[in-house]
């Protein structure tokens, strides 16, 4: 029997089931749809953001799946160890407004951004896992402004090109020591440089004014009365910087006519008597005196490993005349000089490009470790501590130093915040991967040993990255919850890098 609209028999199924059947396929159908449409706009609209910026930017947008990705992101690192981080994208920036692009890419994608300068962390911290690495690299234009006594300086200027620009012009800065350093990090950082007692103290507080985009792309200028938590930032927030800066206005100094050198050199044994004599000399001597006490390797001897370990004191004089530069030196070519001195050179002329001549053979492509403290501790205790030590150390390039009285005023207030009267920086520089780990250890012993004379850090050659005490020990207390309080004003969603706890 059949009822109307019904089909029984057998194997055949009903109208009704045939439509329901029909509509759940049609459901099914839809919703796959929907959900690869889904999946398909997804896609696109990662995408889009991306096919913009390289519209904008071009072949300076890297992507991982890009031939020379590897190549790009291996150059970036200055020394031999090259981390295994792997940035999502690497975008060589050439003007503030490939900067404001990228920040927006960024921001579409839900990507973090990292900021490479020059590549001179030692650690590599701009190298990040899935960020934009943002490379400041091509940004190295320099102006002086002779009427107002000041520089206009992009962040990848090397120290030693912004030098002799701005000697062309009778003025000096207080630049890295080291050549290759660009200024954007080491002034971000604080910049202990070249005779800085005297030139203002650290090379950050010489910023007039600072260019820089914020975390929501826009383009400002900070200084003393404009956009002030900029520039407080910037003048020795380091890696934890909360914008990224387009250029600098520093202040200059004029260009000592005379720039004189004394060195004195003792077996390593007579280090701790040396570190006391000279503690009472630099007291003696102004503030445009630069000295620093070096431990390290002799080259031109040929011992077994550990003896020919050496005591050098270094101190250089920037003055108007070469009768102040002598007599400024005066009191380390006494008659008190420590019995031991094997060699002695004193009152040497040392022009500026002589300062930077070590770095074609003191910065070739090895590998590095670094660690620094400052302390106000008796300069003889931390060396005493140090003597067994060096004469243990792994590598004949490797080295400890020490900078009396990086500066002796009150600090104004800005975020480098954290100094002692003696500075003290331990750099283990070595060929083999095989010996890192020797060396490594030898760097962590440093520290150990002197942790009871240590008073902080300084972020720019500290190992913020592996030790978390260092980004916290480099700022005073103060300033560090300020640095974090603003941080969360200016960046909220935490779109830059930091290492800020």
């Amino acid at each position: 029997m059949k009822k109307q609209g019904t089909d029984v028999s057998p194997g055949r199924i009903s109208r009704r089931q045939f439509f329901d059947g029909l509509t759940t396929a049609i459901r099914g159908l839809f919703a796959f749809s929907l959900t690869y449409s889904s999946r398909l706009l997804a896609r696109s609209v990662e995408q889009l953001p991306l096919g913009k910026l390289k519209t904008l930017i071009g072949h300076r947008v890297i992507s991982r799946t890009d031939s020379n990705y590897e190549v790009i992101r291996q150059s970036s690192v200055w020394q031999m160890i090259k981390p295994d981080r792997f940035p999502a994208l690497i975008v060589q920036a050439q003007s503030a407004n490939d900067i404001i692009e990228t920040i927006r890419y960024a921001r579409a994608s839900g990507k973090k951004i990292s900021v490479r300068c020059g590549g001179h962390s030692y650690y590599s911290s701009f190298l990040q896992d899935d960020m934009v690495m943002l490379d400041l690299s091509y940004l190295q234009d320099i102006s002086v402004d002779k009427e107002t006594g000041t520089a206009r300086v992009q962040p990848a200027a090397r120290s030693v090109d912004f030098l002799k620009n701005i000697a062309e012009h009778g003025f000096s800065f207080p630049a890295a020591h080291c050549g290759n350093v660009p200024l954007g990090g080491f002034l971000l950082g604080g910049g202990l440089g070249w005779n800085g007692e005297a030139w203002g103290g650290m090379a950050c507080f010489n910023i007039r004014e600072v260019e820089v985009v914020t975390a929501a792309g826009e383009l400002i200028t900070a200084d003393e009365n404009r956009n002030a938590d900029f520039y407080w930032a910037a003048r020795g927030a380091g890696p934890d910087f909360f914008a990224v800066v387009t250029g600098f206005t520093l202040d200059l100094y004029k260009n000592p006519a005379v720039i004189l050198t004394t060195t004195l050199v003792w077996e390593v044994g007579e280090a701790k008597t040396v570190a006391g004599w000279l503690d009472k000399k630099v007291r003696q001597m102004p503030d445009y005196v630069e000295t620093l006490l070096i431990l390290a390797d002799n080259p031109e001897q040929q011992q077994p490993p550990g003896a020919g370990r050496i005591c050098i004191v270094q101190a250089s004089v920037f003055a108007d005349t070469e009768e102040i530069a002598r007599t400024a030196l005066t009191p380390l070519a006494g008659d008190d000089i420590p019995g031991g001195c094997i060699d002695k050179s004193e009152f040497v002329p040392t022009p500026i490009a002589d300062l930077y001549e070590w770095d074609d053979t003191a910065y070739p492509r090895l590998r590095w470790d670094v660690d620094a403290l400052w302390s106000d501790d008796e300069p003889g205790e931390l060396v005493g501590k140090l003597v067994e030590h060096v004469r243990a150390m792994p590598s004949g390039k490797s080295s400890i130093l020490l900078l009396w009285k990086p500066y002796t005023r009150k600090l104004p207030d800005a975020a480098f915040s954290m100094i002692g009267s003696v500075y003290l920086a331990c750099y283990a520089i070595w060929t083999s991967p095989d010996d890192d780990s020797r060396n490594n250890h030898w760097v962590r012993k440093t520290m150990q040993l002197l942790e009871p004379h240590t008073k902080g850090h300084y972020i720019n050659e500290s190992n913020y990255v592996d030790i978390p005490s260092r980004r916290v020990n480099s700022f005073s207390h103060v300033n560090h919850s300020k640095l974090k309080h603003l941080a969360l004003k200016h960046d909220p969603d935490n779109l830059f890098h930091s290492y800020i706890e």
